[in-house]
């Protein structure tokens, strides 16, 4: 329903939302977009699927590396897709306004669909305020999609037309 994201999103409610998220991520060490979490492994910038498969690969065998830094982070209330069960929980803090994280969006797709069953994969918000203007609407916008049980359909448009909404 349009009227009623229009309305949440005008009304700020979601803003503390998107600002837990920042701070979260400010915790455990994210300083910008995309940053992800393997396992609590950062990796952090818009990386090609190899790199995912490396760590990943190296996680499903049983025998991750004893020498890489793990970060405890939460996936919490963080909209998921996945399986719960996943042996895998990829974690990004991203922001809809950068243009690496539009990036990094095919890859997720790809590590989703190749690793089915395998992978549970979180967003959590981490608008770039300071040089991405419309990245804490949109995020908080995200939310309001979400009440409604649209936040995917609605990160996804939001990745796939950053270029014609971002420059607004």
């Amino acid at each position: 329903d349009i009227n009623k994201l229009v309305s949440c999103m005008n009304s700020g409610e979601k803003k503390t939302v998107v600002d837990a998220d920042t701070n979260e991520g400010t915790s455990v060490g994210i300083t910008g977009t995309p940053g992800f979490f393997v396992n609590g492994r950062l990796l952090a910038g818009a990386y090609p699927f190899e790199e995912f498969k490396k760590i990943i690969d190296e996680e499903l065998s049983g025998k991750p590396d004893p020498k890489a830094t793990r970060t405890s982070v939460k996936v919490g209330n963080a909209p998921t897709q996945g399986s719960e069960s996943a042996p895998i929980t990829i974690l990004e803090y991203s922001d809809f306004q950068c243009p690496f994280c539009e990036r990094a969006f095919p890859t997720v797709q790809q590590i989703l669909k190749e690793y089915s069953g395998k992978v549970l994969f979180a967003y959590k918000h981490f608008p770039l305020n300071s040089i991405h203007p419309h990245a804490q609407k949109a995020a908080e916008a995200s939310e309001c999609a979400r009440d409604q049980g649209k936040f995917w359909e609605f990160h996804d448009k939001l990745f796939e037309t950053q270029q014609e909404w971002s420059s607004l």
